[in-house]
């Protein structure tokens, strides 16, 4: 009996120890005010007051490598994507500037890949993993069709991904974080619409 009730609490504080080691394996990245969180390389495409932007992280702070090559680092190896669907609301034309605002919703995706700027519905092919509320103001310099975009994303889900074994979670649900892109508009009138880099940083709440 005594030795049934030993083996019973052996095998309790195993299951102990396994339940904390799995506890502790998983990762929040957390979403740090004034803390460089991303970096972005996308394209966008305009269609009336309709906006989709899209691309891949081609930095996160807390993961090591966020591309499954360790030569070609692109969107056809990138590990995370994102998806942003938004709605103009406004514009106003202030001498050479066209300031634009918009809100709608981003989507990051841990990617299985390969991605394809040529396909713009590849950079959703994967898991979502967080999903944020978006407002945009665009800077737009009519002469040289550059532009500059300030825009903050609340975050609204996140959800649970594995990499290297490891359980991770990219930021926390209410946390929002603010991105500039630089970017050119295309002049021929064929997709994309335009192309932008930028990068995201915690902001307070």
């Amino acid at each position: 009996m005594r030795a049934t009730q030993q083996l019973g609490f052996g095998l309790a504080a195993v299951l102990v120890l396994m339940t904390a080691m799995s506890a502790s394996a998983q990762i929040t990245l957390p979403t740090s005010e004034q803390q460089v969180l991303y970096e972005l390389i996308g394209e966008f495409n305009n269609s009336g007051l309709a906006n989709q932007q899209y691309g891949y992280l081609s930095s996160v702070t807390g993961v090591g490598n966020v591309f499954s090559s360790t030569t070609a680092k692109n969107e056809t190896t990138a590990l995370f994507t994102f998806v942003t669907n938004a709605t103009t609301f406004q514009v106003v034309n202030h001498g050479a500037f066209r300031i634009i605002d918009r809100t709608g919703t981003t989507t990051i995706y841990f990617n299985n890949g390969p991605s394809d700027f040529t396909n713009p519905a590849s950079f959703s092919q994967g898991t979502p993993i967080q999903v944020s509320s978006f407002r945009q103001q665009v800077i737009l310099n009519t002469l040289t069709n550059t532009f500059l975009t300030v825009h903050t994303n609340t975050i609204t889900s996140v959800e649970t991904f594995t990499l290297n074994s490891v359980d991770y979670r990219l930021g926390q649900l209410g946390k929002s974080f603010r991105t500039n892109f630089s970017g050119q508009v295309n002049t021929s009138g064929a997709p994309p619409s335009g192309w932008f880099a930028g990068t995201s940083i915690g902001s307070k709440n």
